[in-house]
């Protein structure tokens, strides 16, 4: 029984050091110039040993993905446990998201140009992820009836105000180029800058929804 749980691990422990790796390199190098040969090379394993865990280059990204909208799914439901009041809610999924985006910059740069390349592998793993999403935006949109009937906030769907949510802290990062020339900063600055973005994006998406909390 040791000796199956310590294979069991060993396993476990490979199969996440293959995902570590292939992640920089899908990030560094975008899906199309990234091979499971120099995966393999990286981690100092064989091309078999990918094959045997992931079979494909391309279920091994769609794995990726999923772990890392997983993460974002887990953060979201940890934070909205943890929130008092649904304006408590909104800052919480707006901090949990731009978190997950400045630990992967990167990350919103794959994802748009897997959309425009190769739109077939996006809808694969959109579907794989779309009851999550769905069980997200149901939970939200329970808590969210319950404002606008109170007149706490205005009329608005959860897909929108997540839509909202998405949009502004992703565009950041998209726009780090641009930004980052624009105002000289260096990329130590332009992480603090995404900090103190958070904060601005919830009193815009906020502002923008909130007709009287006191009530």
């Amino acid at each position: 029984m040791a000796n199956k749980k310590v294979r069991r691990e060993k396993s476990e422990n490979v199969e996440q050091m293959i995902l570590n790796v292939a992640e920089d390199i899908f990030l560094e190098k975008g899906y199309a110039m990234t091979s499971t040969t120099e995966i393999a090379k990286r981690v100092g394993c064989n091309q078999a040993l990918i094959h045997y865990y992931f079979r494909t280059k391309e279920r091994l990204f769609e794995k990726l993905f999923e772990k890392k909208f997983v993460s974002f799914i887990s953060a979201v439901v940890l934070s909205k446990e943890r929130s008092a009041n649904f304006k408590d809610v909104v800052r919480s999924i707006i901090e949990s998201h731009s978190e997950i985006i400045s630990q992967n910059p990167r990350l919103p740069f794959l994802i748009i140009n897997e959309m425009t390349t190769n739109p077939v592998r996006f809808r694969v793993i959109a579907e794989k992820i779309k009851d999550t999403v769905g069980s997200l935006l149901s939970g939200i949109d329970s808590e969210l009836k319950k404002e606008i009937e109170a007149g706490r906030v205005r009329d608005i769907s959860a897909f929108d105000l997540f839509l909202n949510i998405l949009s502004l802290n992703l565009f950041v990062y998209i726009a780090q180029p641009l930004i980052s020339h624009v105002r000289d900063y260096s990329f130590e600055e332009f992480v603090k800058f995404t900090k103190l973005r958070s904060e601005e994006v919830f009193l815009t998406v906020w502002g923008g929804i909130c007709i009287n909390e006191n009530i």
